[in-house]
Parts: structure tokens; C-alpha cells; sequence
């Protein structure tokens, strides 16, 4: 229900992070080791592999297949287009200067989505408010993966559902976004934010009843 339309509440413009050849010159690990593969037909972990071992080349791929993601996700978060930006561009930042932590326990997708969130609650500790919208039309016409666009007339419960979302505390709302909206489970969901999938499934319950809560206004004027 709410993944169908909230999915959709993504700025239409948004900052594509820099690559990462522009820290070769401070880059410890100066090897630089080109991909012997299209791009396309090498996987996630044969980059990381890769990338460990210095190369920019096979980061910057990482980059540009995850960081639409990312910024989704920080952007669902925090409701704030430029926040979202600076979350997404942090969040190869770190990943590149921690790539050598990286053991592979986890899927490299999720190990970024974990950096991301981190960094989001951080970020909302700091700030305890919420930047409305700069413009209606740059909410309504945004791009939203694979959610698709909504439909004019769905424009009220969007921003109804966006509104109720936005009005989470942020570690709810972080269950809301990774659950309803990028379709996670609970396992994947538990390695992201830490614990266990049964702690999960009960922090998601309680988010879900808030959420229904925040959204009972609008359901009651409906009827």
C-alpha cells in the first residue's frame, strides 16, 4: 500500500556523485588494475574484488550501478533533496576508503545501504526538522525506479502517505522505506540496521500501527 505510492515521492533532479579517479593522487592503494571484461558482464563481487585491489575503474562501476539507490533511500529518509545528495555522495566515500573491511558477509548492496542509514540518522539526530518540498510540480514529477509514476488522481494520497512517513520517528520510518517501499525482508532488512529478523518483524509491526495512526486523519475524512 504505501511502497505503491510513496515510491514514487523522489525530486526529479538529483546530484550523480563524482567518480572516484579524482582521489587517485591520494589514494594509497595506487595500483590501478583495469577491468578485463565489459563492464556489464562483471559482477558485483568480481568489482569489489577488484576495487580492493585499487582499482578506480571497477569502483566507479560500482558507483554508477548503486548510487541511484542510495540517494533513494537517504531521500526517503530524509525528506530533503540536498541531504540526500550529500548521504549518497558520503556513502561511496566511505565505501571506498573502508574497502578493505569489506569481507563479503553481506551482500555489497547491503553493506552500502548500511553505510547510507548510518549516516541518515546521523544526520537526523543533528536535525530535528524537516524541509517541506521546494516545489509541488519537483515532488509530482520525479523519477521513481522501478515504482513508476503516479497517477494524477493517486496525487493526494501520495502526498498524504508522504506527509504520515515523513512524520515517523526516523528508525521507523528507516523500517517503513527498506520494507514497504524497496520490498526488503526482514533478514536483509536485520542486516542493514543490526539485530535480529524476529526484532525486525516487531519494530516493523509498531512502525506499521504509528503509520496508520499518522494516516488516520486522512482515512476518516476519506470515508
Amino acid at each position: 500500500m504505501v511502497g505503491s505510492v510513496a515510491g514514487a515521492l523522489l525530486p526529479k533532479y538529483w546530484k550523480r556523485p563524482f567518480t572516484f579517479r579524482a582521489l587517485a593522487e591520494s589514494n594509497p592503494m595506487k595500483t590501478q588494475i583495469q577491468l578485463e571484461q565489459p563492464l556489464l558482464t562483471v559482477s558485483d563481487g568480481e568489482l569489489v574484488s577488484q576495487a580492493q585491489r585499487g582499482s578506480l575503474t571497477a569502483f566507479d562501476e560500482l558507483v554508477a550501478r548503486h548510487q541511484e539507490r542510495i540517494f533513494a533511500l537517504a531521500y526517503r529518509v530524509l525528506w530533503n533533496r540536498e541531504d540526500a545528495a550529500d548521504i549518497q555522495q558520503e556513502t561511496f566515500v566511505r565505501a571506498w576508503t573502508r574497502m578493505k573491511s569489506f569481507r563479503g558477509h553481506a551482500a555489497f548492496t547491503t553493506w552500502l545501504h548500511r553505510i547510507a542509514l548510518n549516516l541518515c540518522l546521523t544526520k537526523k539526530r543533528r536535525r530535528d526538522w524537516l524541509e517541506p518540498p521546494a516545489t509541488l510540480d519537483e515532488e509530482v514529477g520525479c523519477r521513481g525506479g522501478s515504482f513508476g509514476t503516479i497517477c494524477a488522481e493517486k496525487l493526494d494520497t501520495a502526498i498524504a502517505v508522504r506527509e504520515a512517513v515523513a512524520a515517523l520517528p526516523a528508525r521507523q520510518r528507516a523500517l517503513i522505506v527498506l520494507k514497504e517501499i524497496e520490498g526488503r525482508s526482514c533478514e536483509e532488512i536485520a542486516e542493514i540496521v543490526g539485530g535480529s529478523a524476529a526484532s525486525v518483524r516487531t519494530r516493523l509491526s509498531r512502525a506499521r500501527t504509528a503509520l496508520r495512526e499518522k494516516m488516520r486523519p486522512y482515512l476518516e475524512e476519506e470515508l
